[in-house]
């Protein structure tokens, strides 16, 4: 065992509770745990983690042992997402409303590029009457950047399109689109591809209306009413989504409000409100040229087809694979199209294709609130039957081989919201649990190699990059109930002392990684 191995073990004997209440004494909350680097085993791998603090402006890059080698500062809290670039500069959201509209979880509105040096390289707002960035972004090879964005739909064009009246926000409804951004000078960018979801629509409500089918048959469009409840929510299940949106702000993630979500005036009791999809990941392979988005109101995850022209995108036909942008493939809930098979996902976040040869495999976060059984999360890896001639095939959508799965083991995991899984060059597995600002690395045999909880302190600023004193926002994510999950340890709650840690997701960077070669033998700034 190395010494810092060695060190570690010790610190977190020393950190065993003992017992030393009286007898009939009430028992209090659950100490807070000690954050910081509480396991580091034989087996664990090198290089540095990125973590972005949600209630921080600074975006941090610590070792194996928990110490910070390099952090960025910033003048916007995460929005969400943050990746650390080949010339060592961090590409990251902020959380910038502008004049946009479009407030909820996973809010964004601005994608920065900042140098290893702190100099700002490029600040691009994407926050406007028309559209706002939100959740996640995907820096591309040739330099251009995927961006996840709202775009809003009027609640008259939205029922001319098949959309239950019933099921629209008052604020209308924001269909999810995707942008590719080419930087331009200090502060602009060119959108050189974009994919609309609604374009690709199918409804069996009206069939004097457009695209009228059955969505079963038509696996490859998006039934406009595919989030539509069977019911109204209850009081107390209006009660409850109250309370977890307002935990989820007490995280840094929760954003603006969608009343009708809450059944407000009477409008949208049986529907998701204005945020439709609340897409919340996006993935790019470029072996396929293919990209993955996460739909969490869905369940599913959703394959395009990146070779169209914007013009194809528009349509059914064209790139690569001959569909336009209709969706190539999807999985995790096939109630979300209408048709029958079990459902694997529930809730998902963070999709990330990994290495492989006749077949598409992706990792992905399953929050699993719904799960039958009980609400638990697991880290899992899916294996979609895929090659280069048939791509996914033209029946209906296969079901995945879930090639791997962890969830925790003895110690139940779940975290509703936000998280994350990578698979390692090593062949781990990295979990983080957003909630707690927990991350885990789990060997390929389901063993707890390293663990680390984020303890950076949250920033102390007015208002942590969001709307300005004295504007009370509404919002957080859509959909499958509130989460509870629990700080390590599995007990369970969530929130509470945590509420300040959470994080979007962790990112690991082998030591080869070139953005790494800055940082050797020399430690940066800390903030604990």
């Amino acid at each position: 065992m190395s010494p810092l191995q060695l060190s570690v073990v010790l610190a977190a004997c020393l950190l065993v509770p003992t017992s030393s209440a009286q007898e009939g004494a009430r028992p209090g909350p659950p100490p807070e745990p000690e954050r910081g680097v509480r396991r580091a085993l034989e087996g664990a791998g090198g290089g540095a983690t990125l973590v972005a603090p949600l209630r921080s402006r600074t975006t941090y890059l610590v070792d194996a042992a928990g110490v910070t080698l390099h952090s960025w500062p910033s003048e916007w809290t995460p929005g969400n997402s943050a990746y650390l670039m080949e010339d060592g500069s961090l590409l990251r959201c902020g959380k910038d409303a502008g004049n946009a509209p479009y407030r909820g979880g996973g809010e964004g509105g601005r994608i920065q590029r900042i140098g290893w040096d702190g100099e700002l390289m490029w600040d691009h707002q994407l926050a406007n009457s028309r559209r706002r960035q939100h959740h996640d972004i995907e820096p591309l090879p040739n330099g251009n950047v995927l961006a996840i964005v709202w775009e809003g739909v009027s609640t008259e064009d939205a029922i001319a399109a098949g959309r239950d009246a019933g099921s629209i926000g008052d604020r209308g409804i924001w269909p999810d689109a995707i942008l590719e951004l080419k930087p331009v000078g200090a502060s602009e960018a060119e959108v050189v591809w974009e994919w609309h979801a609604w374009d690709h629509l199918i409804q069996d409500r009206d069939p004097e209306k457009p695209n009228y089918g059955d969505p079963a048959t038509h696996p490859h469009r998006i039934n406009v009413n595919f989030d539509r409840r069977e019911r109204p929510r209850s009081a107390a299940e209006l009660e409850r989504e109250a309370a977890e949106e307002e935990r989820l702000r007490g995280l840094g993630y929760g954003g603006g409000g969608d009343e009708p979500r809450r059944g407000r005036r009477g409008r949208g009791g049986r529907g998701g409100g204005s945020d439709w999809m609340h897409t919340n990941g996006i993935d790019y392979d470029p072996a396929t040229d293919l990209i993955a988005i996460s739909v969490r109101s869905a369940s599913e995850v959703w394959f395009i087809d990146h070779s169209t022209t914007t013009d194809e995108a528009r349509t059914g036909e064209g790139g690569r694979r001959g569909r336009g942008g209709d969706l190539l493939h999807r999985f995790g809930r096939p109630a979300s199209f209408g048709a029958e098979g079990e459902q694997v996902l529930f809730h998902q976040h963070d999709p990330q294709f990994l290495p492989s040869t006749g077949a598409v495999m992706l990792s992905v976060f399953n929050n699993g609130s719904g799960r039958p059984g009980g609400d638990r999360s697991s880290a899992d890896v899916f294996k979609i039957p895929f090659t280069e001639d048939a791509g996914f095939g033209d029946g209906p959508p296969a079901q995945p081989e879930l090639a791997w799965t962890w969830d925790g083991g003895e110690e139940r995991i779940f975290n509703g919201h936000i998280s994350g899984v990578q698979r390692l060059g090593n062949g781990n597995t990295l979990v983080c649990l957003g909630e707690e600002g927990r991350v885990l690395e789990v060997s390929a045999d389901h063993r707890v190699v390293w663990e680390y909880l984020q303890d950076f302190k949250p920033d102390e600023g007015p208002n942590q990059g969001g709307p300005p004193r004295g504007r009370r926002d509404r919002g957080g994510p859509p959909g499958g109930g509130p989460p509870r999950g629990g700080p390590p340890g599995g007990r369970p709650g969530g929130g509470g002392p945590q509420s300040s840690h959470a994080i979007f997701r962790a990112s690991r960077y082998e030591a080869d990684h070139p953005g790494l070669a800055r940082v050797k033998g020399k430690a940066g700034p800390s903030d604990r």
